[in-house]
C-alpha cells in the first residue's frame, strides 16, 4: 500500500558567493546546503590524464564527519562520477561540499537532489540530473511485526521521517537518471524480498517524475529572476 506522497521540495540557487554553484535545498522538513567547485587545477599526484576526478564532503549538522557521513559522501561521490562529463576535463577537480542543516528524515535524497542542482547552477556539463527518492518499507500498525516480509502487509513511504525510518524494516535510497528514467544506483538497508524491491523500484521512478519537472521549473524561474 503506497501510504504517503513526496514531500515539499523548496530551492535556493546561488546562494554562495563563492562557489561556482550552490543551492539550499530542502524535501519536507530536512535541509542541506550545497556547494560545487569546478572543474579546477589539482595536485599533479592527484591528476587522472583521462578524466576529471570528484571529492565529496559531506558534513554533518554539529562535530566532524563520522563513518555513515563517510559512507554517505562515497555513496554521492559515485553518483557524482556517473552524471558529471569528466571525459571533457581531463586532470581537473570538481569538488562538492554537502553541509547538514537539518535532518528530519530522507537525508540522502535530499543530498543528491541538492547537489544535482548545485551542479547545473554552477554550470557544469553533465550527461543527466540525478535524481533521488527514498522510500521505507514499514509493516502496517494493527500486523504484527512478526508477520513474514514476504506478505503485503506493509506500506511503502516516500519522504520516510526519521521516525518512520527507525519504524521501517527496510529503507531505501534510489537514484534515477534524469533523461531516460533509468536507475542509476540504490542505497539500502534492512531485508526485502525481490517483489518489495521491484515495488519500490516502479513507484520510486514513478515519483521521481515530479522532481524532475521540479528541476526544471526551478531553472526556468532562476532564468526569468536573472532576465529581469
Amino acid at each position: 500500500m503506497l501510504l504517503s506522497t513526496l514531500s515539499e521540495m523548496k530551492c535556493k540557487q546561488n546562494v554562495l558567493k563563492s562557489t561556482d554553484g550552490s543551492v539550499e535545498f530542502s524535501q519536507g522538513d530536512t535541509v542541506v546546503l550545497v556547494g560545487a567547485y569546478g572543474p579546477a587545477d589539482c595536485k599533479e599526484s592527484k591528476q587522472d590524464v583521462k578524466e576529471a576526478i570528484v571529492e565529496v564532503n559531506f558534513r554533518p549538522k554539529i562535530g566532524i564527519p563520522g563513518i555513515a557521513e563517510k559512507y554517505l559522501e562515497q555513496f554521492v561521490k559515485g553518483v557524482c562520477e556517473s552524471c558529471i562529463q569528466r571525459s571533457l576535463h581531463p586532470r581537473t577537480t570538481f569538488s562538492i561540499i554537502v553541509q547538514v542543516i537539518q535532518d528530519r528524515g530522507s537525508l540522502l535524497s535530499c543530498a543528491i537532489n541538492g547537489t544535482s542542482m548545485a551542479l547545473q547552477d554552477a554550470g557544469i556539463s553533465m550527461k543527466f540530473m540525478p535524481v533521488a527518492v527514498t522510500v521505507a518499507l514499514k509493516h502496517k500498525e494493527e500486523v504484527s511485526m512478526e508477520t513474514d516480509c514476504g506478505t503485503e502487509d506493509y506500506d511503502v513511504i516516500f519522504s520516510p521521517s526519521l521516525e518512520e525510518e527507525e519504524k521501517a524494516f527496510a529503507n531505501l535510497t534510489l537514484v534515477f537518471d534524469s533523461v531516460k528514467s533509468e536507475l542509476v544506483s540504490t542505497y539500502a538497508s534492512g531485508p526485502m524480498t525481490s517483489f518489495q524491491y521491484q515495488q519500490c523500484l516502479m513507484s520510486a521512478k514513478n515519483v521521481s517524475k515530479s522532481i524532475v519537472q521540479f528541476f526544471r521549473d526551478s531553472v526556468s524561474k532562476k532564468l526569468a529572476a536573472d532576465v529581469l
